[in-house]
């Protein structure tokens, strides 16, 4: 016996209703996978953003390092590169004595630059271990670069926005700057004590 049109009716609205349903949560899996991976995407995003800008500052400093250094041998003059620990930030300046203290403070400024929160300058270590983090209310750090090469050489330990260390390498003799990631000594860097008498500057 056929089945009238009106029979099969309601058994084909059935199913159209639950596949419609099926459809719904479908839609509405995907709209939440895509929510959730736009998120992780945003997170990761912002991570990057923010370490390309820490990159950015510390490859900044890496040059300044390294202008002051070029700059002395190539034409015998005495450059510092000072690190201010308070303003975060730091100064390269010529000088003609070894006696900062007795410059004008404003003579001779050749650059100078501050950093965001995506970079903090957390201590210095001289090559021949004066630690910054033993010197009480420090402010500053200098470096200062001769035509012989650095009167000290030495670490300068950064901290990025996440507060993961890196650090800085200043050697004393014709090397280039190096910016390590981790917290790095002086040790572990082949970087023996030498004291200032030892070396020609």
């Amino acid at each position: 016996m056929e089945r009238s049109p009106v029979a099969q009716k309601p058994y084909m609205n059935k199913h159209r209703d639950s596949s419609a349903g099926f459809v719904l949560v479908e839609m509405l899996m995907v709209v939440g996978l895509i929510g959730l991976m736009t998120g992780i995407a945003m997170l990761s995003f912002g991570s990057m953003w923010g370490n390309l800008r820490f990159k950015r500052q510390a490859e900044d400093l890496v040059n300044v390092f390294q202008m002051a250094y070029n700059g002395s041998v190539e034409t015998s003059r005495r450059y510092a590169v000072i690190l201010d620990f308070a303003g975060q930030g730091f100064v390269l300046r010529e000088y003609k004595s070894l006696d900062l203290t007795a410059m004008d403070p404003e003579e001779a400024i050749l650059q100078t630059g501050y950093f965001s929160k995506d970079l903090t300058i957390d201590y210095v270590v001289y090559d021949d271990l004066d630690d910054t983090r033993d010197w009480e209310n420090v402010s500053e750090a200098r470096f200062l670069a001769g035509h012989a090469g650095w009167q000290y050489g030495g670490i300068v330990i950064l901290l990025d926005d996440d507060g993961m260390p890196w650090t800085l390498v200043i050697h004393r003799f014709a090397r280039p700057v190096e910016l390590l990631k981790g917290e790095w000594d002086l040790d572990s860097l082949g970087m023996l004590p030498q004291d200032t008498e030892d070396v020609r500057f």
